[in-house]
């Protein structure tokens, strides 16, 4: 059994971050056994320093930085950060399940790794000031505040507006053309194919996280279903086979 730990939202409560979209994606691809935890962001800290699991990053000041998505493999007691250690270490520690980086391929998914942030970028301003809507209040009010801190601006003001919003959110179907472009080369539905790799986890966890933070009648959400001939309406729908087991 497998602990795994995700971000609290408002009721009704499901999996909201891109992050730990990829880790649910992967936990119930490989079909294992697991238990979900949502934690409130003010009490990721305290939780995994009693549990064990160690910080992955650091805050500006070097401080630890302890994040969600993790894991603690109870079979093992090993806890793991980030959703893509997490992958890389449950197809070590489960060989016999189906394998996201399958041999030769670890590399090139690196690499993809990557670059996908780079492109996706432009999403990033105009997503993260409607999270806190989703929030309880203490995540709310945490995430406002550290955001705004890394941001260097209250958060409030990060996403661009007008014509600045207008161009912005061409910026993001550019990046979408950019991976359909890429996906387009494949000889499936996937980046291998008719083969999933932990690459089609990571744009997946992008598409839910717009889904449930825009919200299935925002005009964003309509968009991107909508672009590149509704390529991204069934990318989305092909991952429902491994996005429903809530733990």
């Amino acid at each position: 059994m497998t602990t795994f730990y995700d971000l609290a939202k408002k009721e009704p409560f499901t999996t909201w971050s891109p992050n730990t979209w990829k880790t649910r994606f992967t936990l119930n691809y490989k079909k294992l056994s697991y238990k979900t935890i949502a934690l409130e962001y003010p009490d990721i800290e305290s939780e995994f320093i009693r549990v064990g699991i160690p910080a992955r990053y650091k805050w500006p000041d070097g401080r630890p930085l302890y994040t969600s998505p993790s894991i603690i493999d109870n079979s093992t007691n090993t806890g793991i950060a980030d959703s893509y250690a997490i992958a890389q270490y449950l197809d070590k520690a489960y060989p016999d399940t189906p394998k996201l980086f399958p041999p030769g391929t670890e590399a090139l998914q690196a690499a993809f790794y990557a670059r996908y942030k780079e492109v996706i970028d432009p999403y990033y301003d105009i997503f993260i000031t409607r999270v806190p809507s989703i929030l309880n209040p203490r995540s709310a009010e945490y995430f406002i505040r550290t955001r705004s801190e890394e941001c260097g601006m209250p958060l409030a003001d990060i996403e661009p507006k007008g014509q600045d919003r207008v161009e912005a959110w061409k910026k993001v179907e550019a990046a979408y053309n950019t991976l359909h472009g890429w996906l387009s080369k494949s000889s499936g539905p996937y980046f291998m194919g008719d083969t999933i790799t932990f690459a089609d986890f990571v744009v997946a966890g992008t598409l839910y996280a717009m889904e449930v933070v825009f919200g299935k009648e925002s005009q964003e959400w309509q968009d991107v279903m909508s672009w590149n001939d509704g390529r991204w309406a069934a990318f989305r729908k092909s991952m429902e086979q491994y996005d429903g087991n809530m733990g």
